[in-house]
């Protein structure tokens, strides 16, 4: 026999166990031959103690010999727990460190660059103090709520929808009336703003530490954290009813595969049972981790971290998801996935529904920056610079590239920047928040309008009022139409307690006025706030554009936008115009079934409307469901603005596209000057009469790109954004790294366009330090 010396597989430390009674066979020392019973001819047999040298086989390893050394024998080592996170889902042994692409723990607030929040109501319109009263139990309702926990570093995701929706005592045309329903739904998120990467033959890994609510037990009430895109793929938990939990896989070519727990292929986490007999409690915070390879078809595994033996954890395999060779269709339609949590619940829920988000991060198993790819843009010729900070170059992110959805996310390295005086140069980010520029596409002069005489009347009963003394102006056209203004021109009332009231007949001696709302008791003295005041743009759409955008900026007060066909002559009330946007008013209500104010219909964002002509014998102007018909051409075409009382609007601007479905490929054209009634404007925040609007084109170094670049605006801006700040002096050229200021781990730009995703837009300013002269600038960046 072979010499076992090398081979003894006990550890040299280890300890014996004590020792064991056992039946041994006894034998006559001298002989060694075993003693038999003389009667029964049996083996004889007794006690002996025998020493037990290891309690468990935790120290030993396993050894099998063979004495044919051709046929080697295959060991498999059962003794040893082998962790399920050591090989990636492709086989591969871990043996890289990991590629951090994201990570975060909200400890000072929520990083408005790396996340997004949404929330809904199906009954958003109700009053503020009745969505958010008090529950029987002292918790309170109020919708979808995504807010910081700062006490416990997280992000919050919260729903729980009042039983009934609110009751109102009139139908104020507002399509709210009479309330009460029962059907209310309240939902909230917050996800990743950027999708992150997928890398050929890596395994990416979301991990997010949470808590929920798990004590609900409503039908309806869903919670789900993981990772999904805008194409509808997904990997994610799912939690329903605070108790049935499972495992989603969402596709649109291969639908959804959604595992209840009874299912799972690894561990369920139920007590006594599967390898850990760990009973999991989603009200305590829990690790959990998503692993995915692409390729068309890997699949993923779900694990969690959780107790494995006297204090011990480890990462513990729920449910690998199969998908190699068994699809005609890839798994996914994208890999590029964010990191999402979310809630949803209904009425009549009895606790609110929330999770909590801690720690948080994505990577990939090793490798390097991969899908990385280079971007530049410069522009076509300098431009002229003065005191005032004009744009150079502009950077907005697609909405999507040949028509699939962008994703991408994109980090300028560099600028190169040229004057011929000395200059500051500044790089700006702007938002695309409400109530903010359409930085898309640039900007226009502002028009405004102040407030109307007082009037003073009295109250006649019955919705009338009459007018101290003379007449009022003829409204006798003003009282009929829409309160949305796209059709008639209606006549608001305006004063102390007034709301949301208008004109609805006037006596022929124009000295009564009638309204549709009750006037509160005392009144003395109103304001008639009539469509009255007008503007009409100085750009107009030339012949043969038959489509584009309007743009614009929704700023205050109520006012009427139309595009005003065949525009020539004086511009009176009588034209024929296709009204297509409008703010107006709708009464607030409070708790009391009351009105206690008004607001503002849409409450003021960015916005844009389309328009499109057809042209024939009969023309038509379409535009915001609106079209008016015109004999022979209809252009040239106007843009009209009528303004009520305290109502101001700005940076109109025409984007002609003619089919073209690039965005800002087409002619862009700001609008500089007005040709005004009873309005004023301002024309410096569009840098004067010679102002171009910005046009965002595809880059042209990559039509794949993730980028639209502005070569052409020379918008006058604030610097209320700026991110980095660098001088030139006269006639030098120079090179700055921006990589101090962007990065994967610092800033970024991302997002399609309108969507919650959108960062905003990056823009690159030059100033003259003294005197005037030329300016250029030329931009890099890297995208992925």
């Amino acid at each position: 026999m072979d010499d076992l010396e090398q081979r003894y597989q006990i550890a040299e430390d280890a300890e014996p166990a004590g020792v064991v009674s056992v039946e041994s066979e006894l034998i006559d020392f001298a002989t060694g031959v075993s003693l038999i019973d003389a009667d029964t001819q049996a083996i004889l047999t007794g006690k002996t103690l025998e020493t037990q040298v290891l309690a468990t086989a935790g120290n030993c390893t396993p050894i099998l010999i063979t004495n044919d050394e051709n046929r080697p024998a295959l060991v498999n080592p059962i003794n040893r727990p082998q962790s399920e996170v050591e090989t990636s889902l492709l086989g591969v042994q871990r043996s890289e460190t990991a590629l951090a692409l994201f990570d975060t723990v909200n400890i000072y607030g929520v990083n408005s660059k790396e996340w997004s929040s949404s929330t809904g109501y199906n009954y958003g319109d109700d009053p503020v103090d009745w969505t958010n009263r008090f529950d029987s139990n002292g918790l309170v309702y109020g919708g979808g709520i995504a807010v910081h926990a700062p006490s416990e570093s997280a992000v919050v995701a919260r729903a729980y929808p009042p039983p009934v929706s609110f009751t109102y005592s009139f139908d104020d045309n507002s399509g709210r009336f009479p309330g009460g329903y029962t059907d209310g739904v309240a939902s909230a998120n917050w996800t990743s703003k950027r999708a992150f990467r997928y890398q050929p033959g890596r395994v990416s890994g979301f991990t997010l530490g949470v808590r929920m609510s798990t004590e609900t037990n409503t039908d309806g009430e869903i919670i789900q954290w993981g990772c999904k895109n805008d194409y509808g793929d997904g990997y994610f938990f799912q939690l329903e009813k605070g108790t049935d939990l499972y495992i989603v896989r969402t596709s649109p070519d291969l639908g959804t595969l959604k595992v209840a727990r009874e299912n799972w292929n690894g561990d369920k986490l139920l007590v006594g049972q599967g390898l850990t007999g760990w009973g999991l409690d989603l009200s305590r915070v829990t690790m959990f981790k998503i692993e995915f390879s692409w390729y068309g078809a890997v699949g993923a595994q779900f694990l969690a971290y959780v107790p494995d033996g006297n204090g011990e954890a480890r990462w513990v395999q729920l449910h690998y998801i199969s998908a190699e060779n068994q699809f005609t269709k890839p798994s996914l339609r994208s890999a590029y996935l964010r990191l999402f949590t979310s809630v949803n619940s209904v009425a009549g829920a009895t606790k609110p529904t929330f999770i909590y988000l801690y720690g948080s991060s994505v990577y990939i198993d090793g490798g390097d920056k991969g899908t990385v790819t280079l971007g530049t843009a410069a522009l076509e010729a300098p431009k002229n610079i003065d005191s005032n900070s004009r744009s150079m170059i502009g950077l907005n992110i697609k909405g999507s590239i040949n028509g699939v959805p962008n994703q991408k996310a994109v980090y300028p390295v560099s600028l190169s920047a040229y004057a011929s005086v000395p200059a500051r140069f500044d790089i700006i980010f702007r938002s695309n928040g409400c109530g903010g520029v359409q930085y898309g596409y640039g900007a226009g002069t502002s028009i405004s309008r102040g407030q109307s005489s007082l009037i003073t009347v009295s109250d006649s009963g019955n919705n009338q009022l009459s007018i101290a003394s003379g007449t009022f102006p003829d409204i006798s056209a003003e009282v009929s139409g829409s309160t949305s203004y796209l059709s008639g021109r209606r006549v608001r009332v305006t004063g102390a307690g007034i709301y949301n009231t208008h004109v609805v007949a006037i006596n022929s001696g124009l000295t009564t006025i009638t309204t549709d709302r009750p006037i509160p008791a005392g009144t003395t003295s109103i304001r008639l706030s009539r469509l009255d005041a007008w503007a009409v743009g100085d750009v107009t759409i030339p012949s043969g554009i038959i489509n584009g955008n309007i743009l614009r900026k929704n700023d205050a007060g109520y006012w009427r936008l139309g595009l005003w066909p065949q525009a020539s002559g004086t511009y009176d009330e009588t034209k024929e115009v296709v009204w297509f946007a409008s703010a107006y008013s709708r009464l607030a209500f409070g708790s009391n079934g009351q009105p206690d104010g008004e607001g503002r219909l849409p409450p003021g964002c960015n916005e844009n409307t389309a328009f499109t002509v057809t042209t024939g014998t009969t023309s038509i102007v379409s535009a915001g469901g609106n079209s008016v018909s015109v004999s022979g051409s209809p252009w040239p075409i106007a843009i009209v603005a009528e303004l009520m009382d305290g109502a101001t609007i700005s940076d109109l601007t025409i984007f002609e596209t003619n089919n073209i479905t690039t965005a800002g490929s087409g002619a862009t054209k700001a609008i500089p000057t007005f040709t005004t009634s009873g309005v004023s404007q301002s024309s410096t925040a569009a840098g004067g009469a010679g102002y171009i609007a910005h046009k965002f084109e595809d880059a042209l170094s990559d039509p794949l790109s993730a980028v639209l670049v502005d070569r052409q605006g020379s918008k006058v801006m604030p610097i209320d954004g700026r991110v980095t700040t660098v001088f030139v002096g006269s006639g030098e050229t120079k090179q700055f790294s921006l990589d101090h200021v962007f990065g994967p781990d610092k800033m970024f730009i991302t997002g399609a366009p309108g969507t919650q995703f959108n960062s905003g837009g990056l823009f690159v300013m030059a100033t003259a330090r003294t005197g005037s002269g030329i300016a250029s600038a030329m931009l890099n960046w890297e995208e992925q």
